[in-house]
């Protein structure tokens, strides 16, 4: 995940990579806004030396990057609809993007004919190891980690955290400890999907979230 942005330009060099390695297809044009993070020797001369062509929209002309800016906007409103109706703290924003990111790749969009992003891709990239299958389940809940160290036999056995997403380099659920500010991710967890975390109250719009979870399941 990104922490400034002066790691942009090794971001781009990590994703160019990838799509290479995992697709087999080399990036032609990369499209940007005019954010000086994109305009510096670094990125410039990554692009010159894999001849990638940079493009970029004009000083305050937001629509001309009217597609990124739109789904830009799509991910941060799932994202603060996953926050406000889990009672997730601003500080797992950056998580609650990630799984906006998740949910949206499985969800019917008009555009695509009413399959999912994630069906189109499948349809030119049959065969890949860098999706998830994992059941879904409710941000923000509260989940226990079951612990494997050897304890004593008064210790308790589990630890109660909050699930924050999905792992992208394993097959496992991410969950966050807050007192320890550790992230877990693992498959042995328990999950509470109708209590928040943050709040002693049932999960605000938890029903309609699990509806909604539901519906991305058939």
């Amino acid at each position: 995940m990104l922490k400034e942005k002066s790691e942009v330009g090794q971001i781009i060099q990590n994703i160019c990579k990838l799509v290479q390695t995992q697709f087999n297809t080399q990036i032609q044009v990369f499209r940007t806004d005019n954010g000086t993070e994109f305009f510096n020797k670094t990125v410039g001369n990554f692009f010159i030396e894999n001849g990638i062509v940079h493009q970029s929209s004009c000083v305050n002309s937001p629509q001309q990057n009217g597609i990124a800016e739109r789904k830009n906007r799509h991910l941060l409103e799932v994202a603060r609809a996953l926050l406000f109706s889990t009672n997730v703290p601003k500080y797992l924003w950056g998580e609650a993007i990630l799984t906006a990111a998740h949910l949206i790749n499985r969800m019917r969009s008009r555009v695509l004919k009413f399959q999912t992003p994630l069906h189109s891709f499948l349809k030119y990239f049959p065969i890949t190891s860098v999706l998830s299958d994992l059941p879904l389940k409710i941000f923000g809940c509260t989940t226990f980690v079951h612990e494997h160290k050897h304890l004593g036999k008064l210790e308790p056995r589990a630890i109660k955290c909050v699930f924050i997403g999905y792992s992208s380099s394993q097959k496992g659920y991410k969950c966050f400890d807050p007192n320890t500010k550790k992230i877990f991710v693992t498959m042995d967890v328990t999950f509470f999907e109708n209590k928040s975390f943050f709040g002693n109250d049932h999960l605000r719009g938890g029903k309609q979230m699990k509806i909604l979870l539901n519906c991305l399941k058939t």
